[in-house]
């Protein structure tokens, strides 16, 4: 059971190394409108990983597998909204280093939760790749150790999150630049081309 924990968290961390579409939306908030809000957005994206993972390791992931034009119409459809996504990140201006971050309430939390669980929801890559591993480093596990290791992918991935959110904050105390130059350096982290101003 812990080995299935610490292969579950590792595998969590490894997850979130590939700067993909949550980490950008967590930079992103954790720039704009504090850590909060970031967190909360991870805590989603973590739960799509959890739920990802468990159901192509006890074996309902097969369902996507079985049927290529369900797989096929998530994909157009995620890749399209994800797209839609980074383009509406890199149109927008860029945030003022002055402007106080937004203390986080109930009602921001849960639609910043829902936001990271729609971002890795429509994510194709995402359950492919939970589906790959559950049948490779996974594969034969019992429904028990598939539940811890799910534990251990939400609390590696959100502890990658955390780390982001954790490493924007120190940049944005300690960058002496303003904030468009801390938003080219993260923008330029994420290989995301920068609007010149």
């Amino acid at each position: 059971m812990i080995l299935a924990f610490l292969r579950g968290l590792g595998f969590g961390l490894l997850a979130g190394f590939p700067l993909g579409p949550a980490s950008a939306a967590v930079v992103d908030a954790s720039l704009r409108r504090g850590p909060g809000r970031a967190l909360a957005l991870g805590a989603g994206a973590a739960l799509v990983d959890f739920a990802y993972f468990l159901s192509a390791t006890t074996g309902t992931g097969l369902l996507l597998s079985g049927n290529p034009d369900a797989a096929e119409t998530l994909r157009i459809v995620g890749g399209v909204l994800l797209a839609g996504f980074g383009i509406v990140l890199l149109v927008r201006k860029p945030p003022d280093q002055q402007t106080p971050l937004r203390r986080l309430n109930a009602t921001t939390a849960l639609a910043a939760l829902g936001t990271g669980i729609a971002i890795s929801g429509l994510n194709p890559a995402l359950a492919t790749t939970w589906l790959v591993l559950s049948s490779t480093v996974f594969a034969g596990i019992g429904t028990v150790e598939a539940l811890v290791a799910a534990a251990g992918v939400f609390l590696g991935t959100f502890t990658w999150f955390v780390g982001l959110t954790v490493g924007v904050g120190w940049s944005r105390k300690h960058h002496s630049g303003g904030q468009h130059d801390l938003t080219k350096m993260w923008r330029h982290s994420f290989l995301l081309p920068v609007r010149r101003v």
